[in-house]
């Protein structure tokens, strides 16, 4: 992230340090609270962005590296997915989620039912009848319109198109769905990184020293 935090514009703020030497002493530092976002409509145009899914314990350095080569491009992977904590909107590694799992729920708990939800079902044409993923109750059942005739699940062979999602297998999928991502596609790269650098220039106000630098007022001169 070291390249995201270089782009970054400073800020002085007064010292409150016991020993300066006066009261214009100023701290500089990176203002953090100078953010930019990707407009989630944006997200939607296949021409800039691909999609991705994270393998394994990849995290955004080992993507950028994939991807653009460059592996401090890791801020660029994680704006384009609008990430503000990794922590928590990155997929966990394998240790981390058993950590997490461990520390969360007991034995017990983790293979106990958290809900039931609908497997896909097709017809002998291969057309959907039922999507998979909604969230149902434990005795489901749908009626369905198959060769002419009205069907019922509950007659199927292979049983009702309904399965048991455990604790753990409800933390799992919550993990997995958070490894499908968007990648910035290379050639707006160049552009991107362009926008970015001057949405983080200041405009002139009272705080304004340069297009870089703001400070902030020292309460001690008054």
């Amino acid at each position: 992230m070291s390249n995201y935090f270089r782009r970054l514009p400073n800020l002085d703020y007064p010292s409150l340090l016991n020993d300066r030497e006066s009261n214009i002493d100023f701290v500089q530092t990176k203002n953090l609270f100078r953010r930019a976002k990707i407009r989630e409509d944006l997200f939607a145009n296949f021409m800039q962005f691909d999609k991705y899914q994270i393998v394994g314990d990849e995290r955004p350095d080992n993507v950028a590296e994939k991807v653009y080569d460059r592996d401090d491009y890791d801020w660029i992977i994680l704006m384009s997915n609008n990430i503000i904590d990794i922590n928590n909107e990155w997929p966990l590694t394998q240790s981390q989620l058993n950590e997490f799992l461990n520390e969360k729920y007991t034995p017990q708990e983790l293979v106990s039912i958290h809900h039931y939800e609908t497997l896909e079902l097709r017809d002998n044409k291969n057309q959907l009848i039922l999507p998979a993923g909604i969230v149902v109750d434990e005795d489901y059942s749908l009626e369905y319109l198959s060769g002419g005739q009205v069907k019922s699940t509950n007659s199927l062979v292979d049983g009702r198109p309904v399965r048991a999602v455990t604790f753990f297998d409800y933390e799992n999928d919550l993990n997995d769905q958070k490894r499908n991502i968007n990648v910035l596609k290379r050639d707006f790269l160049g552009i991107f990184i362009k926008d970015f650098e001057r949405i983080m220039k200041y405009d002139k106000s009272s705080q304004y020293v340069n297009r870089t630098l703001k400070r902030t007022e020292n309460p001690r001169i008054k």
